[in-house]
């Protein structure tokens, strides 16, 4: 690992470089349902990803529980400001029962993640292709109209929880199905649940989407693997949107005799796994 230190002529060249993912373009659908009795299913004449990603930035308050066999064994909550339909954002940490990173910050091609009381910071170069939660979610409603013929495989919202392994290698036969509505944080949102189409327990996500601006609201990712029951819920409080962001906000602005350290290749997918749980 190369240990570098942060000066202002340093990282003026490195917050001038912002990679924003397009707007992939999906045509618009109509989703209806016959009902099964237990949810009557939505009528959705609206482009799913286009409505996510034309929020012009979220604030909140967001919260990550992991448990593993029952038990919790972190509780980490920070102040967020995100910017939909990219890898941009800030996370400030308000509180967490395990290490945590006191910021965590994207500016669409770099992850920064700062640790005050060390004075360091690491930065890891992101690739496009980990920004496509917009076209997840699509294809997960799109999964939904079984009068629709899509090719393409379903995916699960991405969740990289700390110090655990993915928790699915392929999303091939994956399932999905709809369980109504449930109001998150005082809005409406579809629940929308993802399972293997074989119908094992191996691996299962629930995702509490936004009924008017399709954000995912809550997740709850769960999986076994070598005897360990794994839970990873991420909730969003006080959610405001379209609050504008100001282009700086998703820049480094650590002090600069920050310790920038930067992984080797062969590290960066660690530190992505590690540092990524549940955003």
């Amino acid at each position: 690992m190369v240990t570098r230190y942060l000066s202002s002529e340093r990282l003026v060249p490195t917050i001038a470089t912002v990679v924003v993912v397009g707007v992939l373009a999906v045509a618009t659908w109509s989703l209806v349902f016959a009902s099964d009795g237990a949810a009557d299913q939505p009528q959705i004449d609206r482009d799913v990803q286009q409505r996510y990603e034309s929020i012009d930035g979220v604030s909140a308050t967001q919260t990550t529980i992991v448990s593993q066999n029952g038990t919790v064994t972190s509780r980490t909550t920070y102040d967020a400001t995100l910017q939909p339909g990219t890898q941009k954002k800030r996370l400030v940490l308000v509180n967490s029962t395990s290490q945590a990173n006191d910021v965590r910050l994207s500016d669409g091609s770099t992850l920064w993640l700062y640790n005050d009381s060390r004075g360091r910071a690491t930065r890891i170069p992101l690739s496009e292709t980990e920004s496509d939660r917009g076209e997840r979610l699509q294809r997960l409603f799109t999964k939904l109209d079984e009068s629709t013929a899509d090719p393409r495989s379903v995916e699960p919202l991405p969740v990289v929880p700390r110090g655990e392994r993915w928790p699915v290698n392929s999303t091939e036969g994956m399932t999905v199905s709809y369980r109504g509505t449930e109001p998150v944080d005082g809005r409406e949102a579809y629940v929308v649940h993802v399972t293997p189409r074989n119908g094992t327990k191996a691996y299962e996500q629930t995702v509490w989407v936004d009924t008017q601006r399709f954000f995912p609201a809550k997740q709850r990712t769960a999986w076994t693997a070598d005897e360990k029951h794994t839970v990873v819920t991420t909730r969003y409080a006080n959610v405001t949107y379209d609050t504008g962001v100001p282009h700086d906000e998703f820049a480094p602005d650590f002090p600069d005799d920050t310790a920038v350290s930067v992984p080797e290749p062969s590290d960066r997918r660690f530190y992505l796994r590690c540092q990524l749980c549940a955003t």
